[in-house]
């Protein structure tokens, strides 16, 4: 008679685990791990699960998240055969391989209980392969969400980015369907500074959308560049500005909250410098139950500086207005070469993101427009009834200043 764990819903439904009398098998995402199951909520070191006397035991190994068994969070379990656990989005079932197993899965069907799934590959394992007519390449980038993918659009003959989602539980299937639903009423969407979408889909297990490929950066590099090649002249800055309201003025017309504008969001195209506010759909389609909050703040440590103070309390009280906070601070990042506030304490960041005053920019840079200057700290204001209130208000007040300035914009395309 053989010990089995096997996944039965999360990112690798279908692998497969074999237990031996005396083994303890290591469960996690890391490679200290056993299993390396790649699910972006589970610790790298989760939980582990130990054959010792007949008896199966499933033990937490101090996880961030937690171990559940049948809802209840567990610090030490004996695993009966058919039971599940879960951890972060993976759910594994300990079984035993005999005909006794067989009666097992009969009675799991009659509780309600998941069965196994066919195995579903790890996004990395995608490349080469298609998803509708994208045929995808190369990975560009990997986040807590999913992958994005440089592919090819053989319908239309040109490159695309598309974003696939890690596979979803079970119980999260409605949501991804609506997921999609809601990405593909944003096709529409035209914007010269919003990544614009092609088209939205599922195809089996992934849910995907395709969208405009971008040859350039994301602001994050430019950033990191900063204190090797030397300040970015602030009528750069402004020219990011500029571009990054106007995708927000759309936004707000269009009654959508970002929720996550920072550098790693705009894009800055190579041949003409112009800057792509990106993801902006994919907040469309995750408004709701979908919308992540600050669950796990260790994991959103690289945003937090970018974060509006209500942001880093809950979604509850989040609009319009904590996106040009986002703005704001991105600004500041790319006049300073770091963002308004730093610290290695997550607990200390916080607090000076909503209590502290940044330093003016100018004392990094002396050559910055005082009326420039003033702008970027208005975006910061600490209460967001002291910010600009709307995208269109800040862009009148950046029209003043580059004419103000001489600066080249073309206001035709906005007017407000």
């Amino acid at each position: 008679m053989e010990r089995q764990l096997i996944v039965v819903a999360g990112p690798e439904t279908g692998r497969i685990f074999s237990l031996h009398d005396g083994q303890t098998m290591v469960i996690g995402r890391g490679q200290a791990s056993s299993t390396q199951i790649n699910d972006p909520r589970m610790s790298r070191v989760h939980c582990q699960v130990q054959v010792d006397g007949g008896k199966t035991w499933l033990l937490d190994n101090g996880s961030s998240s937690g171990t559940f068994v049948g809802g209840e969070k567990i610090t030490r379990h004996e695993l009966k055969p058919g039971e599940v656990f879960q951890l972060g989005d993976t759910q594994i079932r300990f079984q035993l391989t005999s005909h006794q197993e067989a009666n097992t899965l009969a009675g799991d069907q009659a509780f309600g209980r998941p069965k196994p799934q066919p195995a579903i590959a790890p996004l990395k394992d995608l490349i080469g392969t298609s998803l509708a007519h994208y045929r995808l390449d190369a990975i560009i980038a990997a986040g807590e969400s999913g992958m994005i993918f440089k592919a090819t659009d053989s319908e239309k003959h040109r490159v695309a980015a598309v974003k696939v989602l890690s596979p979803a539980p079970s119980h999260q299937e409605q949501q991804r369907e609506r997921f999609v639903r809601a990405m593909r009423t944003m096709i529409d969407v035209r914007n010269p500074h919003i990544v614009q979408l092609y088209n939205a889909g599922k195809s089996g297990p992934y849910c995907w959308a395709a969208m405009e490929f971008v040859e350039g950066e994301d602001l994050t590099k430019v950033i990191q560049r900063i204190g090797v090649e030397g300040m970015l002249d602030w009528r750069e800055v402004y020219r990011v500005a500029v571009h990054v309201g106007r995708a927000l003025h759309e936004a707000y017309q269009r009654k959508i909250i970002h929720r996550n504008v920072t550098p790693a969001n705009i894009l800055r195209r190579h041949r003409d410098k112009v800057c792509l506010l990106g993801d902006l759909m994919l907040a469309k389609a995750l408004e709701g139950s979908l919308a992540r909050q600050v669950t796990q703040p260790g994991q959103l440590i690289g945003d937090v500086p970018y974060m509006s103070p209500e942001r880093t309390r809950d979604q509850v009280g989040v609009d319009h207005r904590s996106d040009i906070y986002g703005l704001g601070a991105t600004l500041y990042a790319l006049l300073t070469g770091r963002p308004p506030f730093e610290c290695s304490s997550l607990p200390e960041l916080i607090r000076m993101v909503r209590q502290e005053e940044p330093r003016q920019p100018r004392e990094f840079q002396l050559s910055i427009d005082d009326t420039f200057q003033d702008t970027v700290l208005q975006l910061l204001a600490k209460r967001p009834e002291d910010r600009f209130q709307t995208p269109a208000a800040l862009l009148r007040d950046l029209e003043r200043i580059g004419r103000y300035n001489n600066l080249e914009a073309d206001w035709s395309e906005w007017s407000g």
